[in-house]
């Protein structure tokens, strides 16, 4: 008989975990603003300037935007803020081959986006901007065709005369007088507009556009933010980092002097009953975090709805899991974005040989007491392939970037840290006591860290990978699978199939229902034996109200029904993000 009884819990840490789903009032009150690089930030959403905000899934930068508009409007002294999130951009990808102007309509898409955020923000801001609805009018903009725009733009639907005349006469121009009129009326001097899930990596093509559009809008009252990944995030011709923008890291280093303060202070406002939790129980999900709090948070619920005999299991099996669930996502890049397969194999390569070169310089280093965490790899070695390749391990949240450190005369070294979680896994982290129990574990976690890196060349390394051949792969015949040989080839060598660029949208639409994480067993069945025709995304997706449908259901009330399609929701927002 299948148990129940946590159904809801379970769904529960499907969503708690991510900012988008938690209340406004709750995010003010649950946001630890401690550490350097939070306040670092925070000032750096809140400036007068167009920023690119970095960093893996998880690592905060949507808690981060939402908790500055917050602040926002909390202050007077600060800026009028916009929070707004592209993080379904994916559904305009049927356009590129559906839409002659698919460019125009996207440009029209992200205006209108923009517009109903501006909307949304001035009806939440203290006070309210009054009569914000017969604003909008006057413009030429109700939010009831704005929505519907938006709305019929994402279904790939067919336009009528008021679609054609709103995307018509949108324009950047026309969004900066809109935007400043708004500012002036809150008497602030200028505008923050926070972007988030702005890396629209899985279409190049939106992409260089959306940041040409990004690069418009900027304007000396006017300042963009974007929340970017470090790895697939590729800039446009007219776009220049560190001349139109400057990257801002938002993932804290395991090595932070307040990391332990920092993560610790997160939990003790997110995590209920933490004082049930063992106490090394806490420490080692901490540092098997690597930085991202979503993990951390996540890890310590795992552990408190799991039944384990001992917490030497408990914590071996949920550091082995998260570390399982961090590869597998990094290897769904190979499959969202194609070209990238012969990175994502050998950064994996990589990635566990430096690891394992790390728990080798760890056995002597414990006879002194001292740990080592980073690799140092030789700036003449970094090619472009090979950097790409480093940067998918660190938008993975695999690997961390901790900066550039000198040698002596020409002997220039990139420093890297792999996953903490991976370094626990390969027990690279050891006292001289016999075996990986949790009290040897951690005390060597305090170590203090050695002076120097391992330093060694990627060639000597035992990851069997030929550097000097890494390029970006050709994707394969849709037919038969095989690769191409040319990037230009139209017909598969193999079985003569026409080749066909991979629609990473379409891969999504076909994953069975029954796959997605964060249902249990018994909701699955449910969802199987009364809802026959839900069988994959796209068929979830199709559906104008699946709420509705899903209610139908017994023993599905309205929360839990919520709850469903908020994961659904979450799953493709994630898979295709």
């Amino acid at each position: 008989m299948i148990d129940t009884t946590v159904d809801d819990s379970e769904l529960d840490v499907a969503l708690q975990q991510r900012a988008d789903y938690i209340p406004l009032d709750d995010l003010a009150r649950e946001t630890s603003s401690g550490g350097d690089l939070f306040q670092k930030i925070g000032k750096e959403l809140t400036n007068n300037a167009l920023r690119t905000i970095e960093g893996p899934r998880g690592c905060g930068k949507t808690h981060m935007m939402r908790y500055a508009w917050l602040q926002c409007r909390k202050s007077a002294n600060k800026p009028f803020a916009i929070y707004v999130s592209f993080n379904r951009y994916f559904r305009l990808e049927r356009l590129l081959s559906s839409r002659a102007d698919a460019l125009g309509q996207f440009h029209s898409w992200v205006l209108a986006k923009v517009l109903i955020a501006l909307y949304d923000n001035a009806r939440q801001w203290s006070p309210a901007v009054p009569d914000i609805s017969g604003f909008f009018e006057q413009y030429g903009f109700p939010l009831a065709q704005l929505n519907s725009f938006v709305d019929r733009t994402e279904r790939n639907g067919s336009f009528d005369e008021v679609d054609f005349a709103l995307s018509n006469a949108l324009s950047i121009r026309m969004v900066q007088e809109m935007i400043d009129f708004v500012r002036e009326s809150v008497e602030r001097r200028h505008t923050v507009l926070l972007m988030d899930d702005a890396a629209l990596t899985l279409t190049p093509h939106f992409l260089s556009d959306f940041l040409d559009i990004v690069r418009s809008l900027k304007s000396s009252t006017l300042a963009p933010k974007i929340s970017v990944y470090p790895g697939t995030t590729e800039v446009s011709s007219k776009f220049h980092q560190g001349q139109d923008s400057i990257a801002i890291p938002a993932w804290i280093a395991v090595t932070d002097p307040k990391y332990n303060e920092i993560m610790q202070d997160i939990a003790e406002k997110r995590v209920k009953r933490l004082p049930d939790i063992p106490q090394d129980v806490q420490a080692m999900c901490r540092f098997a975090a690597f930085g991202i709090a979503r993990a951390y948070l996540t890890m310590l619920d795992e552990y408190q709805r799991g039944s384990f005999r001992t917490s030497q299991q408990g914590i071996n099996k949920i550091i082995q899991a998260h570390l399982d669930a961090r590869l597998e996502e990094f290897n769904s890049l190979a499959k969202k974005v194609p070209k990238f397969d012969q990175l994502i194999d050998a950064g994996e390569k990589m990635l566990d040989a430096m690891a394992k070169e790390i728990k080798s310089a760890n056995r002597a280093l414990a006879e002194k007491s001292e740990k080592q965490l980073i690799y140092g790899v030789a700036s003449d070695e970094l090619t472009t392939m090979i950097t790409r390749m480093f940067k998918l391990l660190e938008e993975a949240g695999l690997i961390y970037d901790a900066g550039t450190v000198k040698h002596g005369a020409g002997r220039n070294y990139r420093l890297y840290i792999p996953h903490t979680a991976l370094l626990l896994a390969l027990r690279a982290l050891t006292t001289r006591e016999a075996g990986g129990a949790i009290k040897h574990t951690l005390a060597a976690i305090e170590f203090k860290s050695t002076k120097h890196p391992v330093r060694k060349s990627l060639a000597s390394l035992k990851a069997k990978v030929k550097l000097d051949k890494l390029n970006f792969s050709l994707p394969k015949c849709g037919s038969c699978g095989t690769p191409r040989l040319a990037d230009n080839q139209h017909f598969c060598h193999q079985c003569g199939h026409q080749l066909v660029d991979a629609s990473t949208f379409n891969q999504c639409l076909e994953m069975e229902i029954a796959k997605i994480p964060g249902l249990t067993v018994w909701q699955k069945l449910r969802i199987a034996n009364n809802l026959t025709q839900w069988r994959t995304v796209r068929d979830f997706l199709a559906v104008q109200n699946p709420a509705a449908e899903l209610f139908t259901i017994t023993g599905f009330g309205k929360a839990r029904t919520a709850k469903i399609v908020d994961v659904i929701n979450s799953f493709v927002d994630d898979y295709l993000s």
